[in-house]
């Protein structure tokens, strides 16, 4: 099953060693400004448009040149082979001073100790304790929210309804209740808001001036910061008084009671540091993969059945299990395509620690290079008519080329530590979506791709029918 869908693609990219291999100026620069106002108004047209130019292009951010890198090759090269001779950029400098110094920003030997720390709680055996709570979670959530709707005939926002979700499901991996996640949900939206606009510009200017709407995103970062305070505080405390057994093992307790090499764990400061980076990640990139996944399938009805009568067959009619998720070979492909064309991390930032040389291009050190992984999933060598989305383009693709062009959670040391969470948290809210309604598109909409800090869609609204 496949269609047309309406997004930017990219053209073949320039072949090592070719003439065009050397970096390209983007054209549409503003006098001052460059490529700013293009990137902060339609990133995604500037990003398809690099990759048509050739495999690094040269965009003026104000002051700022950045070079913006499509090739597969390169990419590999930055992540994994050349990794030590770089560290995070501008982004991540930004993020930094927003959330602190958890394991998505922070760089070094700081970042090796902290995913050191976290990777236990991440474990096979953690994300099976996990995954019986989301269906838990889940189900509770849809017949709360979704079943008066479906009964009511009302229509549903799926893009806020999915990170409302997502908000619960990682408050309850962490601390076994999912009490903060309506503090959370009601400063999420203008936080992620500013932290997105913030992140894409090297320009610190603006964010200064005491207007309405930096005001509201600095309440409203105060306001979250206050919620990971507590949550470390309140498990310390119950530590304390269970003399530090634990009950149930949570995210946080297990974060807390790691150790490093020499003993020590984490502070109350980096603690909290790790929950900013978790409440923050880990819910709008799993929220944003879902809120396309209900678009996609409302607006299929075909593809949907197909996918349900899967998630029926494999499940028999129970809360899916690790073990279920892993029979689950169309809903597999089609959560894949969904992350190829509209991956989370749609743009990387990385600075390098000294002169390097990207092809024919020589990066001055501290250089800002963004990694284009928008313009790199539609690299139509390895996704033939890359704009189409087709879940079964899957099953016979060459995993040589996918090891290069297709990197929805990064490569390589800084790769993402929570990707089994995230395909856990994907498989089980599809399931219990699947497993009791029917999707309808409401007609007349269009859904729109917004990029700031993750890609994800503005509004997906949905009509839901109760199963019997």
């Amino acid at each position: 099953m496949s269609r047309q869908i309406p997004a930017p693609g990219a053209a073949p990219f320039a072949a090592p060693g070719s003439a065009d291999a050397s970096a390209t100026p983007l054209p549409g620069a503003w006098p001052v400004l460059g490529h700013a106002p293009a990137l902060l108004r339609d990133p995604l047209s500037l990003l398809a448009s690099a990759g048509r130019l050739g495999p690094v292009t040269i965009a003026r951010l104000g002051p700022v040149r950045a070079y913006l890198v499509t090739d597969p090759g390169l990419i590999r090269e930055i992540l994994v082979r050349d990794a030590a001779d770089y560290d995070k950029g501008f982004q991540f400098d930004t993020l930094r001073s927003l959330i602190g110094d958890g394991v998505g920003t922070s760089s070094g030997a700081a970042h090796r100790r902290n995913k050191r720390l976290l990777r236990s709680a991440f474990d096979h055996a953690a994300v099976e304790r996990y995954a019986a709570e989301m269906a838990v979670q889940t189900a509770a959530y849809l017949e709360a929210r979704w079943n008066p709707a479906a009964s009511a005939g009302s229509v549903l926002d799926a893009a806020a309804e999915m990170r409302m979700l997502a908000m619960r499901l990682v408050t309850h991996s962490m601390s076994g209740s999912g009490v903060d996640a309506d503090e959370v949900m009601s400063s999420l939206p203008e936080l992620l808001s500013g932290a997105g606009r913030r992140a894409l510009l090297p320009i610190r200017t603006l964010e200064k001036l005491p207007t309405p709407g930096n005001r509201r995103f600095e309440q409203s970062l105060a306001a979250v910061h206050a919620v990971a305070d507590g949550m470390v505080a309140r498990h310390r405390e119950r530590a304390a008084a269970a003399g530090g057994a634990e009950h149930r093992p949570t995210l946080l307790s297990i974060l807390l009671a790691a150790v490093d090499e020499e003993g020590a764990g984490l502070t109350d400061i980096e603690a909290h540091d790790e929950i900013m980076t978790l409440l923050l990640a880990g819910t709008e990139t799993v929220a944003g993969v879902l809120a396309w996944a209900l678009h996609l399938l409302a607006e299929d009805p075909a593809l949907q059945q197909r996918i349900r009568d899967e998630v029926l067959e494999v499940t028999e009619g129970r809360a899916a299990s690790v073990a279920d998720m892993r029979r689950l070979d169309l809903t597999e492909r089609f959560a894949k395509e969904i992350l190829r064309l509209y991956p989370p991390g749609w743009i990387l930032g990385r600075r390098p620690l000294h002169d390097v040389r990207l092809y024919d291009t020589l990066v001055p050190a501290r250089s800002q290079v963004l990694l284009n992984f928008y313009g790199l999933h539609r690299d139509p060598i390895a996704f033939p008519d890359p704009d189409r989305f087709d879940p079964d383009r899957w099953i016979d693709a060459d995993p040589e080329l996918l090891a290069a062009s297709y990197l929805p959670f990064g490569m390589g040391p800084r790769g993402c530590l929570g990707e089994g969470y995230a395909w856990t948290e994907i498989y089980s809210v599809l399931c219990e979506v699947l497993s009791r309604y029917r999707l309808e598109s409401e007609p007349g909409t269009r859904v729109r791709a917004v990029a700031r800090t993750t890609l994800h869609p503005d509004t997906v609204p949905l009509r839901l029918t109760a199963l019997g």
